[in-house]
């Protein structure tokens, strides 16, 4: 057949999009994110607590976003953790860095028993606190752990860090203890939403209208009354067995 005619242009339609961030504030602003954190696969790392390795000439330091900080002056020495990846999949590891020295040269290894899977990453010297991560694959039961390090000879050189998290994925979420650890106000307990027609989801907090998603733990109830004592029970004077030859007993 003959080509048909062409329709009338139609006008430009628009989609709308509906955007969620979470935060520990009213107003968005108190660890403002669009991604839901995940649980740590770690325990410890909000006060360093447990089976830490190279611990010794690091100091605790104050804390950053309510977690303990350790403080190193001397070269080497990470401090780190292993882990060990429950089932083969992409897990992600994130921390909080900072330096302070013209010449610490803070670098992060990582070190695995699949092998040398993630490039050493030189981090420069006096920058205030970061968020740094990396995401890589890894098999069952492979071991795997990351650390930073004073490599530089400043005598003025100081590495602090904090919030070490393992989580399954390819995106480093807030920071959050394990599920054994967890207490409800570790958790976001504010829920921003707006609609718009832009896909990206904003990074400013007063774009989100912000309500209330989870309170504080409640204190414990008083502790009740005892309650009435029953009547005394009839006891058992005497207690006769007898034997027979058949179940009927005759």
């Amino acid at each position: 057949g003959t080509q048909g005619t062409p329709g009338k242009p139609g006008t430009d339609g628009k989609t709308p999009y509906f955007h969620t961030a979470w935060s520990y504030s009213a107003d968005g602003t108190d660890r403002f994110t669009t991604v839901y954190p995940n649980l740590n696969l770690l325990d410890g790392t909000k006060d360093f607590s447990g089976d830490w390795v190279i611990p010794w000439g690091w100091e605790n330091d104050g804390t950053y976003k309510g977690l303990v900080v350790k403080k190193r002056v001397i070269p080497w020495g990470g401090i780190f953790k292993k882990f060990t990846a429950p089932k083969d999949g992409v897990y992600t590891f994130s921390a909080y860095v900072k330096s302070s020295g013209s010449s610490a040269n803070i670098t992060r290894y990582v070190d695995t028993s699949a092998g040398h899977i993630v490039p050493d990453k030189s981090m420069g010297n006096d920058f205030d606190w970061l968020r740094d991560s990396f995401s890589v694959t890894l098999k069952a039961k492979d071991n795997i752990s990351a650390r930073y390090e004073i490599t530089g000879s400043g005598a003025d050189s100081i590495l602090w860090t904090a919030g070490h998290k393992w989580e399954q994925g390819s995106t480093a979420t807030p920071y959050m203890p394990s599920s054994s650890e967890a207490t409800t106000s570790d958790y976001p307990n504010f829920i921003g939403q707006y609609t718009d027609f832009t896909q990206a989801d904003s990074t400013n907090p007063s774009d989100y209208t912000w309500s209330l998603i989870r309170g504080n733990d409640g204190k414990d109830g008083a502790t009740g009354k005892d309650g009435v004592a029953g009547k005394d029970g009839v006891g058992i004077k005497t207690t006769v067995i007898t034997y027979a030859l058949s179940s009927s007993g005759t």
